[in-house]
């Protein structure tokens, strides 16, 4: 018995170790964006009432829709809960900016085959830009790559 409630200690150990190291899967909706900026937001978590309580201000939408959405970025890593008074209270298990850079590093890749310059290019199209701007780009493509000299 005892062996067991070690195994069992053990799992919750390493489950827990898997959520906060951060590693979340898949990508997410624009409904799922949606919830993780509420939550970054929020110092102390939200709890689903709150998420659907403040997303149904600016758009019609059920509460189960918002619990299977939470449910989801938990399951895959994006979302932790506590129990707080009986509640159960959701945190985002990576920051803003490490979520910001993973959806555009898969946009790159899914839309441009990975190449920066096809996206730049795409997007300036006919536009002209301002000579602020190309500093700025100069500036950004000068810098060194982490891990470089």
């Amino acid at each position: 018995m005892h062996t067991r409630h070690l195994a069992r200690t053990r799992f919750n150990t390493t489950k827990r170790n898997r959520t906060l190291m951060a590693s979340p899967e898949g990508s997410l909706t624009s409904g799922q964006f949606e919830i993780m900026q509420l939550l970054w937001e929020s110092k102390d978590g939200l709890t689903v009432v709150e998420i659907w309580e403040t997303i149904g201000v600016d758009r019609d939408v059920s509460r189960t829709t918002i619990l299977n959405q939470v449910d989801r970025l938990e399951k895959r890593g994006w979302l932790e809960r506590n129990k707080v008074e009986g509640v159960f209270r959701y945190r985002p298990t990576v920051d803003r900016e490490s979520t910001e850079s993973k959806l555009a590093a898969d946009f790159l890749t899914e839309f441009f085959d990975g190449s920066a310059t096809s996206l730049v290019l795409s997007l300036l199209g006919s536009k002209r830009i301002s000579r602020n701007e190309i500093k700025r780009l100069k500036a950004l493509l000068e810098k060194p790559e982490k891990g470089q000299s």
